[in-house]
């Protein structure tokens, strides 16, 4: 998708001064930037939801007891054992 962006003088040049000390383009920084703020903005998302926090803290007790699964021919094997009970 191409786009303008039409920034203020001196948030521009703050901008460029970034990619310059990060040996990025400004193309590259603005990128990242959206990127970073993308997954801030679900981090927040995830921690604001007691559901997902709930299932997460699940998942990590899972790992921690062993009752897990690695690989795609052990989940068929789950499956495929769960569909005969």
């Amino acid at each position: 998708m191409a786009m303008t962006l039409r920034l203020p003088a001196d948030l521009d040049a703050e901008l460029r001064a970034a990619a310059e000390e990060d040996h990025r383009s400004v193309q590259q920084a603005v990128v990242h930037a959206i990127e970073t703020y993308l997954a801030i903005r679900e981090t927040v998302q995830i921690k604001s939801d007691p559901d997902t926090l709930r299932a997460l803290a699940e998942a990590r007790e899972a790992v921690r007891a062993g009752d897990v699964v690695y690989g795609t021919e052990a989940v068929r094997a789950l499956v495929k054992g769960r569909r005969a009970s």
